[in-house]
């Protein structure tokens, strides 16, 4: 039992040694994070219910796992190939568009949920009556454009 609990244990610890893998050298998954970290702030200020909530907590998932997949399989391919190999090419655009596929349906999900819904009017509102939270809010912008676009780079 205690070696099963070990393993298990062993197991999360390369889960996330992958997540930090892929935060680090990937900046489309920074993309992911940091718009799924903004999307989650006008949720919570427009007060989207519990299965907005959890259709935008599904998109999060689907299109990161997509991006660690596809990281995956290009890395994979890059280790195999030696110079230009046109069925690696292959590979890794379709791996490309399977991202591709998840974050516009995602962003689909997005567009019902804030606009048919009404969750970015209530947002808007709520920033408009709380100026101070729209401050803070803008002031993240900087370290979210550093995080995207920085972060990882070997400097």
């Amino acid at each position: 039992m205690k070696k099963n609990i070990r393993k298990l244990h062993e197991s999360f610890l390369h889960a996330f040694r992958g997540l930090g893998l892929c935060i680090h050298g990937e900046r489309n998954f920074r993309v992911h994070l940091t718009a799924a970290f903004y999307v989650t702030i006008f949720a919570l200020m427009g007060r989207a219910g519990a299965v907005e909530a959890a259709c935008l907590c599904i998109c999060f998932g689907l299109t990161m796992g997509a991006e660690l997949m596809n990281t995956a399989i290009e890395r994979l391919c890059d280790r195999q190939a030696s110079g230009y190999d046109g069925f690696v090419r292959n590979a890794k655009d379709i791996a490309a568009a399977g991202v591709f596929i998840c974050a516009a349906a995602c962003a689909a999900v997005g567009v019902c949920i804030f606009l048919g819904r009404g969750v970015l009017w209530a947002a808007l509102a709520f920033l408009t009556a709380h100026a101070w939270v729209a401050a803070v809010l803008l002031a993240t912008v900087p370290a979210a454009l550093w995080f995207v676009f920085r972060y990882g780079r070997i400097q």
